[in-house]
């Protein structure tokens, strides 16, 4: 038999089952966020990371100047180096509807059955595929608008088109997911490519090192290394490319989704520890009487606060068993959700154990740091205090300021004053159950002014590249046929030309930068509108002047206006100087120049690569449009145009990822909610018990029910709306600060802020109306007991 200790304690837990469900729930959300969150974030490091690991991905990339196998065979005897490959991508667009295309990448691979870096694995049909065969990248294959088996028609960079048949599908983590991206991938052999007529050399060399791969220090060295070595050999690198080491490419992006989710898990857990403290505080304050009784027959405080810690632990093993399963559920249908986002398999979805204990430990131990407060203060009243008084009355309205306040308030139903002033009546239990609704508040209306912010900063972004359509030609053509021809074309309002480079800076220790993208612009341009942080933008006169973003900073913290710097272009070193900093976008880094020094420098004055355009109107349908009238245009006049990029396209990439990291916010949020109604159905719970007598007294003198349940709702209501009040107040600099941690963590600059009244207004209804079902079943309990059972109750 269970000493009499123990049948006390699962009496507490067991005689109050509806305030047991509330604190059980409140627990069970708190610890089912973290698990969840870290579950999933566990489970898919581990997979996303073998999957990544499994194709033997290039610890190095570089890009120069066409190169053979001779090249190849050079840079695997450099030292570090274990092995390299060349490879060859040809861009071209496929056709996917009557006058509908999409653009495509081809890959092309030397010898499909000896793989070697950044593999490919058969997913179904043909492996390898002959000549004029396509391997389709899994994902991609849906965007073609073809199936296995299936013919398409591709438009190669120079107009040509070609008939080729998709024979397999194959899969590799190494590609940003299609649909993302809008754009499909393809592979192919050698002898495809010299009958699609393009020459047989390769563009990309892909290396792997000796050593520690997850040294990135090492692998920069190498680097430099094999760079210096093949720009010795007469050739330029135009970029080099160095991942994140042993990192799947998505975890840059997934991690602060994680860890932010994480931080929102952990405040739903802080918020859920509130309904422990009201519920102990009351039950302890219910049974002073019993207290003192056990103190009187020989407990000591140390057994007391066992005794009621103990039913705390019990609690909290009640919710790990009905969150760690949910919790276990969630994180494998996020696993699953997001790597088929990621074109990633699974191959198990076993819970790390760490994540079990994580959850264990936060279930049982943060539920008893909230308890031990509580239940030391009560378990330290004296035998004399316990039986003398009796813990329900205390808490009488009146002797704060507040009260009196409240009690010069006139013309107000007497019903509506009573609720008003039961508010307040216990303002400490009130202030921990404020506290949850407000969190709740602030977090709920910062996701959605995080959202605004989002689309404000995509404005932002859209508007400082102030153009509408961007095309990149196969080759130089003269800036006064590309700008002629452009507004010939209807709907064209504005059109000008723009150089661009990859380049990179000598630093004054002799190493270099990793590339940064060089645009080469006039001083007067109409397509970009910067904003100035410090310094000046570019003027006409300006020769050697250079404009950097915000974002190069992040790469190269050392350079201020008005320093010189060196940068190396087209294998020569040429000095510059910073005369300013705009703001960055997106997070790329940028260096802006004056388009007539750049061009002599380059030595293709009066020419130009791309084309910005402005057209009215700038509808998205009228910017598709413009843009295939473009192309046929350009292709009319013997100009080669081989990317169109619309605004409105990026505009909907860019949303697409902005609405799925607000979706996940905005269910952290919503778990947060649901705290705060249990944690005001808690509260109600507590002070409809503490008030039974008084609400016998209102009975017996006449109070109908629906009168008992309006002043409860209206207590409810009440508190809802004032955690409302509050967290207005708070949100808007605490939405700034959030605000300014997402735009860092994912875009490496804040965003621009734009506090969402929408947001605040949803939210005042959500809360009332969570208010007001929170406060329905107390309110209902208070009408159950009979005027005789609620006068007779202690």
């Amino acid at each position: 038999m269970l000493r009499p200790r123990w049948r006390k304690v699962f009496a507490d837990v067991w005689s109050n089952k509806t305030r047991t469900i509330l604190v059980v729930l409140s627990i069970a959300v708190g610890v089912f966020a973290i698990g969840a969150i870290a579950g999933a974030n566990a489970l898919l490091t581990r997979e996303m990371t073998a999957a990544y690991l499994a194709v033997n991905p290039a610890d190095i990339t570089i890009y120069p100047d066409a190169f053979d196998d001779d090249l190849v065979r050079t840079v695997r005897r450099i030292p570090g180096v274990a092995d390299a490959v060349g490879s060859r991508a040809v861009s071209v667009r496929v056709q996917t509807g009557p006058d509908q295309w999409r653009d495509m990448t081809i890959y092309i691979v030397s010898d499909f059955r000896d793989m070697r870096i950044n593999k490919v694995y058969p997913v179904e049909g043909a492996w390898p595929p002959s000549s004029r065969e396509l391997l389709v990248e899994r994902a991609s294959l849906p965007l073609t608008g073809a199936n296995i088996g299936g013919t398409v028609t591709i438009r190669l960079p120079d107009e040509t088109l070609r008939r080729m048949r998709i024979v397999g599908t194959v899969a590799t983590p190494n590609l940003f997911p299609a649909a993302l991206a809008n754009q499909t991938y393809a592979f192919a052999t050698f002898e495809t490519l010299e009958w699609l007529g393009q020459p047989e050399f390769y563009t990309e060399l892909n290396i792997t090192v000796t050593g520690d791969r997850f040294d990135k220090q090492h692998i920069a060295e190498v680097a430099a290394l094999v760079r210096n070595k093949i720009e010795s050999s007469g050739r330029t690198v135009y970029f080099t490319y160095l991942p994140e080491p042993g990192r799947h490419p998505a975890h840059q992006v997934l991690q602060p989704l994680f860890l932010l989710l994480g931080f929102l898990g952990a405040l739903s857990l802080f918020a859920s520890c509130f309904l422990v403290v009201n519920t102990i505080s009351a039950l302890l304050t219910q049974q002073v009487r019993q207290i003192g009784v056990m103190k009187a027959v020989g407990a000591r405080t140390g057994d007391v606060v066992r005794m009621y810690l103990a039913g705390v632990a019990l609690l909290g093993v009640m919710a790990l068993l009905l969150a760690m399963p949910l919790a276990y559920l969630v994180a494998a249908g996020l696993t699953l959700l997001i790597s088929g986002m990621m074109n990633t398999d699974v191959t198990s979805l076993a819970m790390p154990l760490d994540v079990w204990l994580l959850m264990g430990a936060v279930g049982l131990i943060v539920p008893l740091l909230a308890g031990i407060f509580p239940v030391v203060g009560g378990a330290r009243v004296t035998v004399h205090e316990a039986i003398s008084g009796y813990g329900l009355g205390r808490g009488r309205f009146g002797r704060g300021h507040i009260d009196r306040l409240l009690q010069r308030i006139h013309g107000l139903s007497r019903p509506l004053m009573l609720s008003l002033r039961n508010t307040f009546r216990r303002k400490g239990r009130l202030a921990l159950t404020m506290l949850t609704l407000t969190l709740s508040g602030i977090i709920f209306i910062s996701v959605f002014s995080v959202r605004d912010s989002m689309l404000l900063t995509l404005d932002d972004a859209l508007k400082y590249f102030n153009f509408h359509i961007l095309g990149v030609f196969n080759g130089f053509y003269r800036t006064e046929q590309i700008e002629r021809e452009a507004l010939a074309v209807p709907g064209v309002v504005a059109a000008e030309s723009w150089g661009f480079e990859m380049v990179r800076r000598v630093r004054p220790n002799d190493t270099e930068s990793d590339s940064i993208t060089m645009y080469a612009v006039p001083a007067d341009t109409r397509m970009i509108i910067p904003t100035v942080l410090e310094g000046r933008w570019l003027l006409p006169e300006d020769e050697n002047a250079l404009v950097i973003n915000s974002s190069v900073l992040g790469l190269e913290p050392d350079i201020k206006v008005g320093d010189t710097v060196t940068l190396k272009i087209d294998r020569r070193e040429t000095e510059w100087t910073v005369v300013g900093i705009v703001r960055g976008v997106g997070g790329q880094a940028i260096l802006y120049t004056h388009y007539p020094h750049f061009a002599r420098i380059r030595g293709f004055t009066g020419r130009a690569a791309a084309v910005t355009l402005q057209i009215e109107p700038a509808d998205a349908a009228n910017q598709e449009r413009v843009a295939k009238e473009l192309e046929a245009h350009y292709k009319s006049v013997g100009i080669r145009l081989g990317v169109t990029q619309t605004i409105a396209v990026i505009r909907q990439q860019n949303e697409l990822f902005f609405n799925i990291l607000v979706a996940f916010l905005l269910a952290m949020a919503l778990l947060l909610a649901t705290v705060g109604g249990l944690g005001l159905m808690g509260t109600m719970s507590i002070n409809v018990l503490e008030r039974t007598r008084e609400i016998g007294v209102l009975r017996a003198i006449g109070a109908s029910n629906d009168a008992v349940q309006r002043i409860v709702v209206t207590e409810g209501i009440i508190i809802g709306a004032l955690s409302w009040a509050l967290a207005m107040i708070v949100a808007v600099p605490l939405a700034k600060v959030i605000s300014d941690s997402v735009g860092m963590a994912f875009f490496q600059t804040p965003l621009s802020f734009s506090f969402s009244i929408g947001g605040a207004l949803i939210w005042l209804v959500l809360v009332t109306i969570i208010a007001a079902i929170a406060s329905l079943l107390p309110a209902y309990n208070a009408t159950r007991l009979t005027v005789r059972e609620v006068l007779a109750y202690e």
